[in-house]
């Protein structure tokens, strides 16, 4: 799945379909009596970004209103269309705002797609976004069930991950301020899936990550398989830049998971020998009696 922010190229055949007035055989396929089309209103979804761009005002009177869920048959079978390949275009996010948002409400209808849907919402909602506000976002945000909001939380890890050398930047105008303002504020929603992508997301802030964990800490929890994020730990250099960090976020997701990861003791033995005043703490020795116990 590719989010841009700059504008798509625009297919050579719908140019061309465009400038020889096929205009009325897209007009047929929008009509929403003609059950038959529906397979044509899909594909014409999947380009909506290209036909905003080549005649706004004809897709704002026949696309656009199929997306809205008065008519949910319809509504989803456009935004399939359209989350084949989802990309953020500004004056179009501006454009079908209302029936955007409303879709979160409908996130069970749109199947097999949801789960692109409320990454597409959280990215829209980490870029800067005008006409909208940091309450209806949250409010999108907050009607996603469960499973949608643990495919959210990965999408703000993986959004602060791709950042790579910016990813401190990223973390402190972009994913700091969706996290205070638009990610939902309630701890029952915490599940082990989040605090996995949370983790990930404090490792990937780097230099921000006593910030970053400070943030999202309350929302941490063991995870089954916490192997690949004692991984990233390890392989990262926080655990002699930040121990007494390290150590609580490691305490925080490790229990008694029967399989111990393979580098907490490395992570361990790098804690120790940049922070030695802990060789006492009850985590560090719960934590160091765990790996030599398994």
């Amino acid at each position: 799945m590719q989010f841009v922010t700059h504008d798509p190229d625009i297919p050579d055949a719908l140019l061309q379909a465009h400038e020889e007035g096929r205009v009325v055989f897209f007009c047929a396929l929008c009509d929403v009596q003609v059950d038959r089309f529906r397979h044509g209103r899909v594909l014409l979804a999947s380009q909506l970004i290209a036909f905003f761009r080549v005649d706004r005002p004809w897709t704002e009177q026949h696309l656009l209103p199929l997306f809205g869920w008065s008519n949910p048959i319809e509504a989803k079978a456009a935004w399939e269309g359209f989350l084949w390949s989802p990309r953020l275009y500004q004056p179009l996010l501006t454009a079908f705002k209302p029936q955007f948002l409303d879709s979160a409400n409908h996130y069970a209808d749109l199947g097999e797609h949801r789960q692109q849907f409320a990454t597409f919402l959280t990215y829209a909602a980490l870029e800067p976004a005008d006409g909208y506000t940091a309450d209806e976002f949250r409010s999108a945000i907050s009607a996603l069930p469960q499973e949608g909001l643990e495919k959210s939380a990965q999408a703000l890890s993986q959004a602060v991950e791709s950042a790579a050398d910016q990813s401190e930047d990223y973390w402190e105008n972009r994913a700091r301020p969706f996290w205070q303002q638009i990610w939902p504020k309630s701890r029952e929603l915490a599940t082990p899936r989040i605090a996995e992508s949370l983790i990930r997301l404090v490792i990937a802030a780097r230099g921000k990550f006593p910030a970053a964990l400070a943030a999202v800490q309350d929302w941490l929890q063991p995870i089954e398989y916490p192997d690949y994020v004692v991984h990233l730990l390890n392989e990262s250099g926080l655990c002699r830049r930040f121990p007494t960090e390290v150590l609580l976020l490691l305490d925080a997701v490790i229990a008694d998971q029967p399989r111990v990861p393979h580098e907490l003791k490395q992570c361990l033995d790098q804690i120790m020998e940049a922070a030695p005043n802990l060789a006492q703490d009850v985590s560090y020795l719960r934590l160091r009696e765990y790996s030599r116990k398994f």
